[in-house]
This record gives C-alpha cells, sequence and structure tokens, in this order.
C-alpha cells in the first residue's frame, strides 16, 4: 500500500471496506502510518467505510484528515499530463542526474552522495513511472510519518516548522527544507504539533520544465535494486 501509485491504493482501499473487518484494517493501517491519509477523503472509499458500520469510524476518520487539504484537480491533471507524456528515448538519465543535484540532494541521498534530511533514495527506481511522478509533483500525497514536518510555536508567539532531527540537552534540533539545522530551546517552546505534510516543495511542476522533468525521472528509474536471489 505504502510503495503503490494511488489510482492502486485507491482500488486496494475500495476492496478492503466492502466488509467491517477490511474496514477496520484500512482505519488501522492508516493510523499506523501504513497507508495515506488521503484515502479517506476519496468519497468512494469513505462512503463504504462508514457503511461499514464501526462504532467510531466517524471520530477516527475526522481524527485522521483534520489537517489534510483536499486533493487538488489541477495536481492530478498535471501528475496525468506528465506521465503520459514520459517518452525514455527522449531522457538523458545523465542531464537527470545534473538536475537532482541541483534540486533535490539537498535533502535526498542516493548512491551515498547528498542530504539526510528526506528519505535517502537508494533503489527508488522500484516505485515506477506513476508513482515518482506523484512523488515529485504531490510530495504530501503519501509522507512515511517518519517524516512529518513539526510545527512549533513558541513563547514569543513566532511560529517554526521543521523535522526534528535531534535532542542536544535542552536543545530540539529542527531541519528546514533548505538542510539548514536549527537549535531550538526547549524552554522556548509553547506548543508542538505533528503535521501531515512533507518539508518538500510542491512546486516542483513549476520549477522544471517539462523536458528536465523527464530527465529526472529518467535518472530515478535508472536507480533500481535488484531483487534477493532465491536460494
Amino acid at each position: 500500500m505504502r510503495a503503490a501509485p494511488y489510482r492502486l491504493q485507491i482500488k486496494l482501499a475500495q476492496s478492503l471496506v466492502t466488509s467491517t473487518g477490511g474496514a477496520e484494517n484500512l482505519l488501522a493501517l492508516v493510523e499506523r502510518g501504513q497507508a495515506s491519509p488521503r484515502l479517506l477523503l476519496a468519497a468512494s472509499v469513505k462512503d463504504k467505510l462508514l457503511a461499514a458500520k464501526l462504532a467510531d469510524a466517524v471520530q477516527r476518520i475526522e481524527k485522521l484528515t483534520q489537517n489534510l487539504r483536499p486533493a487538488s484537480e489541477e495536481i492530478d491533471k498535471l501528475i496525468a499530463k506528465r506521465r503520459t507524456s514520459f517518452t525514455p528515448a527522449k531522457a538523458s538519465p545523465v542531464e537527470g542526474a545534473r538536475i537532482f543535484t541541483q534540486n533535490c540532494a539537498v535533502c535526498h541521498s542516493l548512491d551515498g552522495t547528498g542530504g539526510l534530511v528526506g528519505p535517502q533514495l537508494d533503489g527508488i527506481g522500484n516505485r515506477g513511472l506513476e508513482r515518482l511522478v506523484e512523488d515529485v509533483l504531490d510530495p504530501n500525497r503519501n509522507v512515511d510519518r517518519a517524516f512529518h514536518t513539526h510545527i512549533l510555536t513558541l513563547m514569543n508567539g513566532d511560529v517554526i516548522s521543521g523535522l526534528p532531527r535531534r535532542e542536544e540537552g535542552e536543545l530540539l534540533v529542527l531541519a528546514e527544507s533548505t538542510g539548514e539545522e536549527i537549535p531550538i530551546p526547549r524552554k522556548d517552546i509553547r506548543e508542538r504539533r505533528e503535521s501531515e505534510t512533507s518539508l518538500m516543495p510542491e512546486n516542483f511542476g513549476e520549477i522544471l520544465s517539462a523536458d528536465d522533468f523527464n530527465h529526472l525521472m529518467a535518472y530515478l528509474l535508472s536507480k533500481r535494486s535488484d531483487a534477493p536471489k532465491r536460494p
């Protein structure tokens, strides 16, 4: 479920919620961070989930989706356009490597180089084209709980967001999307909450031209990990 493209995730979720046990399993998967809470906003899933008559379904759905923004029709159209227009023969993995270094390596490690703010991406090509397009153009669609943004409200009213990196005595160290680390004294924190979003910018559809996006996809698709051989 976590590695599948969104269209397949929806189909899997629809299959689960046809029974009371399956509906419970879907909610449990979302609560454990093993499935995207966005699935619960899809009408075809939510309607059947509520029809399963779980005693606390409404409250659990509200809690899991309270900080989520509705899916963007514009983003969905862009994802479909970039996916269908990808032409391997016209894409250069070498050029894609340059684009990755320029736009992604500050946060992501691949082949032992790059930042460690976001997930490391060795073997990322195994995700396949559709999921990669989604992950780049709509980074908040499938966010691993370990990489949820934390939002801090300070005693002076300032609001700071970032990814928790570590604790050093009385300091909490956050990482920004630029890779910069910010030490925050614990005594200065009035409130801390976890968001459902990631640090990754949502504007790569604007930053990267269609050609550059194709090059990046070719590069990422080339980074596959071989399946372990069976004895």
